[in-house]
């Protein structure tokens, strides 16, 4: 069933009292226009495709290479939080990269007429980027492309900054109630008016930050690779015509629409599958887990996520102001491995569409605080997946980790600041027919910070790098280990962590067991012990201290006791599983042995027959989803709810409903 207030085709700002549009605003073309692009698409054979969309997939390419070497901040040039995209003129995205940039907010604020040709646009107001910018320090450069006079794209850079002002060294207050509190808000202006510099705009911008030059350093880079960008689809029009690569761009879309439609519409089966996940807390209210709910439904001509009954916006920061549109792209991106070669871009869209009540923590309303918005993306792949769960019998990867940021902040000896921050990877969920990955990002493409770069730029020393013991939920494939790092503190500062799965477990599929929560400890295995969960900031260390991080495992997927023996014994001998867990999860009795000065495991086959066969009597049944203890008090005490979906013996939950593809 459809609520009637659901707005879907909205092509207007209008709101709905209850459901956000899907869109908040078209941009509608003179129909001259669209009859001209209809017609050169006519004249764009497979080829020509081909070769427009590598070019314009190369260009992305280089546009992030270029940020990479000239970007100034740490998050920027070492670790690549930054995506760069090519958007129509009509503001839809044709490249596979980035879901987070679009050029609607710039539509919005500037008619065609006052659009440029040398012009260059910055903004990060995450109220007014129609679902483009959801954080203040996701900084956006947008630059019109112009050939022959006529508009003819956008090239887009949006990146996550430094610093942008607000009460915190890094802008990202873990106890905000509001948005003002997190920096500085930029509605889209003109850094560059036809191709001259309007330094009053730079001024405002750099001096709300605490590390201008970082700032100008990052911000040069985007503008340079936005034009790199622009430089290279002027060249692809100088070589097909720019009626040619426009009408391929659409093209582009309507492939990608073909294939979501013909070739992933029929691996869904019918039926309506509801699915949920839960966040730690939103950071002020420590005891109240945030919900994520979504129902999957699917009709002849597209799949609809209805996210009604999903937690209204929280008090803390824990909001993003979404729109259906992006949320399609981010959770529709998911789709890409089911259509080999095809580019997942603004035509997923037509097929895969969201359904968002207004004032939740996925449409949260100004002025909400939103800094840490990205949990609540990342956790909307775990209600999708619970969903997915259902509808194809457990047949689908077990539950991620999300975002792990930790840092410490402090002041030199000239009263200057100076901040060490890093995103960290946690263990992917299992698949169907292999391990999770071990300590692996969530942000794509985002690398870890050398530790020759850490201890030469920041007062730190990094003393051990290890993946985490045990993180990694049982299974008869198991899930990816997270791993741990020890920072050890040269001078006094201010720890400040903004993650999540630090309470609830990544939860493991179709019988296989959730993953190890991640968390910080401060000086561990001292009397002076310190565990520090949920987001938080500003928690005082001293010159001495050692930071311990860990981050959380994956999902576990299918019967543990189903686990090949050697397997364990390998997972054993590479410190990736204790003897302890070997026994208590897998029912293998390994045991160590010493080979002359080699260390080695051994399986005591009989003993693990024994033990595995009484461990199947005495078990509770099997869960489709296994959430872990955490999830089972918050239960018992009222604070969330949820359903379990027990296997049936020798097979996989809802058999008769369930798709027989095999979602990985």
């Amino acid at each position: 069933m459809t609520n009637e207030n659901v707005q879907i085709f909205d092509t207007s700002i209008y709101k709905s009292p209850e459901y956000k549009p899907f869109r908040q605003q078209e941009w509608p073309r003179p129909r001259e226009e669209w009859d001209r692009i209809e017609h050169f698409k006519g004249k764009v054979d497979p080829i020509t495709l081909d070769v427009v969309e590598g070019g314009l997939e190369a260009a992305v390419d280089e546009g992030e290479a270029a940020v990479e070497l000239a970007g100034r901040s740490t998050i920027i040039r070492e670790q690549h939080d930054y995506r760069a995209s090519i958007c129509t003129v009509d503001c839809n995205n044709v490249t596979s990269v980035s879901w987070g940039a679009s050029a609607d907010a710039v539509r919005a604020h500037f008619p065609l007429e006052e659009i440029q040709e040398g012009d260059v646009f910055l903004f990060n107001d995450a109220y007014d980027s129609h679902g483009s910018i959801t954080h203040l320090p996701d900084y956006c450069i947008c630059v019109p492309i112009f050939h022959s006079g006529r508009l003819i794209a956008f090239s887009m850079i949006f990146g996550h900054t430094e610093d942008v002002g607000g009460r915190s060294v890094g802008s990202w207050p873990t106890t905000s109630t509001s948005i003002f509190e997190e920096g500085i808000q930029i509605p889209p202006v003109k850094l560059y008016s036809k191709g001259k510099v309007q330094d009053d705009i730079y001024k405002i911008v750099l001096r709300n930050t605490r590390f201008p030059d970082t700032m100008q350093g990052d911000l040069d880079a985007f503008i340079g690779a936005c034009r790199l960008i622009e430089r290279q689809v002027k060249q692809l029009c100088d070589r097909l015509g720019a009626d040619i690569v426009e009408a391929a761009m659409y093209k582009l879309m309507d492939r990608c629409e073909e294939a979501v439609r013909n070739v992933i519409l029929p691996m869904f089966p019918n039926g309506e599958f509801i699915g949920e996940d839960f966040l730690d807390n939103d950071g002020i209210n420590l005891e109240d887990p945030v919900k994520l709910k979504v129902t999957l439904r699917k009709d002849p001509e597209k799949i609809i996520l209805d996210w009604t009954g999903t937690n209204p916006q929280t008090e803390g920061p824990l909001n993003a102001p979404n729109d259906g549109r992006f949320l399609s792209k981010w959770v529709g991106s998911f789709l890409a491995q089911f259509a080999p070669g095809t580019v997942i871009n603004e035509g997923v869209t037509r097929v895969f569409r969201c359904e968002l009540p207004n004032g939740t923590v996925l449409t949260s309303e100004y002025p909400a605080a939103v800094i840490n918005r990205m949990q609540v993306w990342f956790r909307s792949f775990g209600a999708y997946g619970a969903a997915l769960a259902q509808a194809f019998g457990g047949n689908v990867v077990a539950d991620n980790n999300c975002v792990q940021v930790y840092g410490v902040y402090g002041y030199d000896e000239d009263g200057k600041p100076w901040l060490y921050r890093e995103v960290f990877g946690g263990g992917s969920g299992a698949r169907p027919y292999a391990d999770g990955t071990d300590a692996v990002d969530m942000v794509n493409d985002a690398k870890n910070l050398p530790t020759e770069f850490i201890e030469q730029r920041y007062p730190v020393v990094i003393e051990r790098v290890a993946l985490n013991l045990d993180s990694g939920g049982a299974g008869k494939y198991r899930g990816g280990m997270g791993y741990v790092k020890d920072i050890h503190i040269l001078t006094d500062g201010n720890y400040v962590t903004y993650v999540d799965r630090t309470a609830f477990n990544c939860f493991g599929v179709n019988g296989g067991g959730p993953g190890k929560p991640g968390g910080t400890w401060i000086n561990p295995g001292t009397p002076n012990e310190r565990l520090v969960q949920f987001c938080q900031e500003g928690i005082p260390v001293k010159a001495g201290d050692i930071i311990r991080v860990t981050t959380p495992g994956g999902g576990g997927w299918g019967d543990p006791l189903e686990r090949d023996v050697e397997a364990v014994r390998m997972d054993v001998l590479r410190q990736l599983v204790s003897i302890e867990i070997a026994e208590i999860d897998y029912g293998v009795v390994v045991q160590k042995q010493m080979q002359g000065l080699v260390t080695d495991y051994i399986v005591d086959e009989e003993a693990t027959r024994l033990l595995r066969e009484q461990m199947r009597k005495d078990r509770a049944p099997l869960k489709l989803i296994n959430r872990g203890q955490y999830a089972e008090e918050k239960r018992e005490g009222g604070k969330i709810t949820f359903d379990d979906v027990f296997l049936p013996i020798g097979g996989n939950a809802v058999p008769e409903t369930a798709g027989e593809q095999q979602l990985s």
